[in-house]
């Protein structure tokens, strides 16, 4: 496999000199250049393939956030990086609206390393030069919204407890509603409303929050008053029983908190790529929309064919901007198609694929209507050996419909 490029860019010779001594071990991976300074930088990416630049945010002259606002302008196909030691909250606010990602300094290598990993998970799921010229054409694939990123922070946060969290939610109303609506569904199992958000916070837990919060600012990263013929509810409302199916699958196979916030979140997100589809490529998406075909496939061949690319693929695009987990990647990538992942155990793709397949024969809103049958490949579960537990989660996820308002 070809070598990707790597840009690092920072005004102290002495600290360029040090990372290309500590990062010997990834020149076999990845061919690294080095700038001085945003101006030797733009001039480098003028004249350089670049997959990926990595940025200190405080240089003289131009700085981290006007590198990356330029790049963004004139390389919008390169991944943007901030790596720096001198992030205050309010530099973070400023860098997040043009990076996709923020590592901190001192980072590791092994970090480091696995952050470009996941930049190398998503450049594996789009090798179809198509796909990248579709992704050339967008206008609108936005960086992680600031307030999320505040929010998030303190998710993360070491001294991150439920009254802080709940505090930071409540501040936004916008969100408290988004969240309590969502806590109060059926798809958490909870025998009492929920009209608190420290309430809402205490019964689920921080990482189902975290979750939470990361989805509604997904959804509300997008502009839909271009796009009055989608039907985000309904978009919203899939979702949320995505989700809520996926983590309950998910936790009847590992007792596994992470694995399970990680189900949730992918299964909330898996169809976020419409949304992008729709706000980038609205003449094409609406005329898709008006003979929508039957099954999975089908729609995904009318995607490929009236746009270039699917909705599976730009949303495991976008999330994978954003620094999405690769198990989130690859479930939102190949929640239709899962045996061309190469997965071979049960995670969040497998739940996520299940919950949506099942999801043709729930009640809830689904873009395209509700199909007569199941859309779960039986190839792909008999190659993970659970083909006798498919009835069984099928049934949960009917429960989860059957409670819901």
């Amino acid at each position: 496999m070809a070598k990707r490029h790597l840009l690092f860019v920072d005004d102290e010779p002495m600290v360029l000199k040090g990372l290309q001594r500590s990062l010997r071990s990834m020149r076999h991976e990845w061919e690294i250049l080095y700038a001085e300074g945003g101006e030797a930088a733009l001039a480098m990416l003028a004249s350089h393939p670049v997959d990926v630049v990595i940025t200190d945010m405080r240089m003289p002259g131009m700085d981290g956030a006007q590198l990356l606002e330029a790049v963004k302008a004139r390389f919008p196909q390169v991944v943007r990086i901030i790596l720096s030691g001198q992030l205050d909250r309010d530099m973070t606010l400023q860098s997040v609206k043009v990076a996709h990602q923020l590592l901190a300094k001192p980072c590791d290598v092994d970090v480091l390393r696995e952050a470009l990993q996941k930049t190398v998970t998503l450049n594996q799921l789009l090798t179809d030069e198509a796909i990248r010229r579709v992704v050339a054409r967008i206008d609108t694939l936005p960086s992680m919204p600031a307030s999320c990123v505040a929010i998030m922070e303190d998710l993360q946060s070491e001294d991150a407890s439920i009254r802080k969290v709940a505090g930071l939610i409540a501040s936004d109303l916008g969100m408290t509603a988004k969240i309590l609506q969502m806590v109060n569904s059926a798809f958490f199992g909870l025998y009492r409303q929920v009209t608190d958000v420290q309430d809402a916070v205490m019964l689920l837990g921080l990482d189902a929050i975290k979750a939470l919060v990361l989805s509604v600012n997904v959804f509300a990263a997008f502009d839909t008053r271009r796009i009055p013929f989608f039907d985000l509810d309904g978009l919203w409302q899939h979702s949320l029983a995505v989700a809520g199916c996926a983590q309950k699958i998910m936790t009847t196979v590992a007792r596994d908190r992470e694995q399970a916030a990680a189900a949730f979140l992918a299964g909330m997100l898996h169809d976020i790529g419409k949304l992008i589809l729709a706000v980038n490529f609205s003449d094409a998406y609406r005329a898709l929309l008006k003979g929508v075909p039957e099954g999975p496939a089908e729609r995904l061949a009318k995607e490929r064919e009236m746009i270039g690319t699917t909705h599976a693929e730009m949303g495991a695009y976008l999330m994978g901007l954003w620094g999405m987990e690769p198990s989130i990647l690859m479930a939102i990538a190949f929640h239709h198609t899962p045996l061309e992942s190469r997965e071979t155990a049960f995670g969040p793709l497998t739940a996520v694929h299940l919950a949506n397949g099942f999801g043709h024969g729930l009640r809830l809103p689904r873009e395209g209507g509700r199909g007569a049958v199941d859309d779960v490949d039986a190839a792909y579960i008999a190659a993970l050996g659970v083909t006798g537990k498919v009835d069984r989660w099928r049934q949960i996820c009917l429960d989860l419909d059957e409670d819901a308002p």
